[in-house]
């Protein structure tokens, strides 16, 4: 039982995750077609964006952090590449962006604000060409998210494995 109580929470996480994920990506892609048919000025666009990465920043945090916590949940069919997904969000030191970039003003180092470009240049290191929307297509490819191709087909995958596994209904997810 001990076991369940834990897959709840885990599945209850991971469904957060996915919200997060969806919310993040596609907020992103609405404003962006706002901003290109001019219903948004680019001082607006630039807020928006700002705020959607560093939310999209706090979620893969949250997937390592899921990971320490309930690894030993995931089942072998899932468990490399989740693996595999702690380790590219590893690579990509998106805990040192959020430590440094999401909750602060201030560069240290540097003794002065951090500025919008270097915030942004930092994001561009997440997409291995060095793109904004490949980044974002590799979180939440809305019509491919194909498994094991986006975090959100990931999540998605091992979140349905552990309401199979532990025999989870949506309610209860939903009513906690």
């Amino acid at each position: 039982m001990e076991n369940r109580e834990r897959a709840l929470d885990a599945v209850s996480v991971l469904n957060d995750l996915i919200g997060d994920f969806v919310t993040g990506t596609m907020s992103h892609r609405v404003f962006l077609k706002s901003y290109k048919d001019e219903k948004i000025t680019k001082d607006q666009m630039v807020g928006i964006q700002k705020m959607c990465l560093s939310h999209l920043a706090l979620a893969l945090c949250k997937c390592i952090e899921f990971w320490e916590k309930y690894h030993d949940l995931v089942g072998d069919e899932h468990r490399i590449e989740f693996k595999e997904l702690i380790t590219k969000i590893t690579r990509k030191n998106v805990i040192d962006f959020r430590n440094r970039y999401v909750g602060h003003i201030w560069d240290k180092k540097k003794k002065r604000p951090l500025f919008s470009s270097e915030i942004m240049s930092y994001f561009d290191s997440f997409s291995a060409d060095g793109s904004l929307y490949t980044f974002l297509d590799w979180l939440n490819k809305p019509n491919d998210n194909n498994f094991p191709l986006t975090v959100v087909s990931i999540v998605e995958s091992l979140r349905d494995y552990l309401q199979n596994e532990y025999s989870i209904q949506p309610e209860e997810i939903i009513v906690r």
